[in-house]
């Protein structure tokens, strides 16, 4: 005690006492020591209470971080890993770095779940959009639009996509997946095998149609189709079913604004001679979606309003509607009732329902029998259409009704797609006659910026180009040289153009500075090291470049010839040579 005493920064307080006040004066002390001692006691606990949170919490966050994976991504790469293995024998020879570059970003891990293969080819065939118009048009499986697939939410399937058309076309899925299986490159040439790998989310009414592009033209050539992703969490109500697609065709100008025909599921006003049925009390649900390219489709039901599901996804509030409006690449769920039986018209409110974009809808009373159905036919592409899981619930039946509502929902999806193969009547093109775009092809090629001049320079002096301006290039090069220029020239992205890159081939010096500038109209390029066989090298890549004018520019550092080409047009091949 004498020692805390002594020690006590509060001694000269102490000293203030009399002595004939000692026992107070000891007292006091000892209540200050007992204080003085239990302050230096808790005093570390706080320090040591929160060095104990932070090991665990670092302990938890380490433990938790190994689990955390990638599973939606990881499992579409590995099951195309399958796929690939399992039908490496079916891929063309042409389709080796395709298939090598998926393959060889992909991990590898056991699954046990199985993956559906799902086949579109790419034809050009000849068919009907209206009674006595046949058309030329650019396919999946030779209908336009394509077949329907039909998924489960979550579900993984892999798309084998074979081009059996003379240029190059990819496939665009809307919804999730990784930028391997984006659609945009590579551009899967003629010839050429690719597979896709996609898992069914959101679910919803989406679609699919090639990006090559330009892609509004291809799209409206047909390359475009419904992907319907049921939900497996959301309970809907039984109903009728039917996909409506809006679609346009030009017959002379495919990529100016207004078109000759607004199609619904490719054929010109086929549900006014086809009416869609419907018995009185039951619900009508439509999965529409709208792959023209210039305007929206409106789309009203006669003599009822409706709910509407927007942008097609199951996920949003409905919304009451009495017309709807559906983008270019949108889509919309419709559910609808009827209040009187009756026949009743449904088209695009616009312009579109005069030309071919229109219908009817027979709304039967309980107390009547469907007249005039079109009996069931069979012989459906099961690998497009199969159902599962909430899928397996639905039936699969003809247009005819009957007194009994609806206890299931009922897709009419194979009836339409038979209905609309029987109208189009397609014929394939004989590929091995049609080696390179038509006469037609090329004046629409011509409409989207190659000219008359081009093509005659492309002609008579593609030759003298290519030693002259390299030779320019040579003798305008050095080390500090910000003048060289390569011109991606109008036309590029028609595989029939005789000049590319201006100049097509060019010989420089080490440290010399390559500004390359795209001149091609309205049209996107890329300037990427290496070549189509064996994909991008690494060296040096643009990234998509607009037609407006826009540069790339790369500094040549080491000796060597450098080969360049565009991912989005592989046939636009050229080469840096560095001395």
């Amino acid at each position: 005690m004498a020692k805390l005493l002594r020690t006590n920064p509060s001694k000269s307080r102490l000293s203030q006492y009399s002595d004939s006040d000692q026992g107070i004066q000891y007292g006091d002390n000892i209540d200050l020591g007992i204080k003085l001692k239990l302050k230096e006691l808790v005093a570390p606990l706080p320090i040591m209470i929160f060095s104990m949170c932070a090991f665990v919490i670092i302990f938890t966050l380490s433990v938790n971080h190994n689990s955390l994976e990638p599973t939606i991504v990881l499992a579409q790469e590995l099951r195309q890993i399958g796929v690939v293995n399992e039908n490496s024998t079916t891929t063309s020879s042409n389709d080796n770095s395709s298939a090598t570059r998926s393959s060889n970003q992909m991990a590898t891990k056991d699954d046990n779940n199985s993956t559906r293969l799902i086949t579109l080819v790419t034809e050009d065939v000849e068919l009907d959009i209206a009674p006595g118009k046949k058309v030329k048009a650019w396919t999946f499986n030779g209908t336009m639009p394509g077949p329907t697939i039909r998924l489960a939410e979550g579900e993984n399937v892999t798309i084998k996509y074979i081009n059996k058309s003379p240029i190059p076309h990819t496939i665009h899925f809307h919804g999730n997946h990784d930028d391997l299986n984006d659609g945009v490159v590579p551009q899967v040439m003629p010839g050429q095998t690719y597979l896709y790998n996609i898992t069914g989310e959101p679910a919803g009414a989406l679609m699919y149609h090639c990006h090559a592009p330009p892609t509004s033209l291809h799209i409206r050539m047909g390359m475009y189709g419904a992907l319907i992703v049921d939900p497996l969490a959301k309970e809907i109500a039984p109903a009728k079913e039917f996909v409506m697609v809006m679609g346009e065709y030009s017959l002379k100008n495919q990529m100016g604004l207004e078109a000759d025909y607004y199609m619904i599921n490719g054929y010109a006003d086929q549900y006014m001679h086809n009416p869609l049925e419907i018995n009185h009390q039951d619900l009508m649900r439509i999965y529409l979606i709208n792959l023209g390219t210039t305007i929206p489709a409106s789309f009203h039901l006669h003599s009822t309003t409706f709910l509407t599901y927007p942008s097609g996804l199951w996920d949003n509030f409905p919304i009451h509607s009495q017309t709807i409006s559906v983008a270019p690449g949108d889509a919309s769920i419709i559910e609808a009732k009827w209040k009187y039986p009756g026949t009743y018209l449904f088209h695009a409110h616009g312009i579109q329902e005069e030309k071919g974009n229109m219908g009817q809808i027979k709304v039967i009373g309980q107390d009547e029998l469907s007249e005039g159905a079109t009996n069931s036919i069979v012989g459906i592409d099961t690998n497009v259409t199969t159902t599962n899981s909430n899928l397996q619930q639905q039936q699969q039946q003809s247009p005819n009704n009957s007194s009994e509502l609806l206890t299931k929902s009922v897709s009419m999806f194979d009836w339409q797609y038979e209905l609309q193969k029987k109208l189009q009547n397609p014929i394939v093109v004989n590929q091995t006659e049609n080696r390179g775009l038509d006469r037609e092809e090329k004046k629409i090629m011509k409409e989207i910026g190659e000219t008359e001049e081009i093509q005659r320079q492309g002609e008579n002096l593609s030759l003298t180009l290519d030693k002259t301006l390299a030779t320019n290039v040579t003798e305008s090069s050095g080390a500090n040289s910000n003048s060289n220029q390569i011109t991606i020239v109008s036309g590029s992205s028609s595989p029939d153009s005789k000049l590319f890159y201006d100049p097509h081939n060019a010989e420089v010096k080490v440290g010399t500075e390559i500004t390359w500038v795209n001149n091609d109209t309205n049209m996107p390029h890329t300037v990427t090291s290496g070549s189509p066989g064996t994909g991008h090298s690494g060296v040096f890549d643009s990234g998509i470049m607009m037609g407006d004018g826009s540069t790339f520019k790369h500094t040549f550092d080491q000796k060597g010839e450098f080969e360049y080409f565009c991912t989005l047009h592989p046939w636009m091949i050229s080469k840096i040579v560095v001395n």
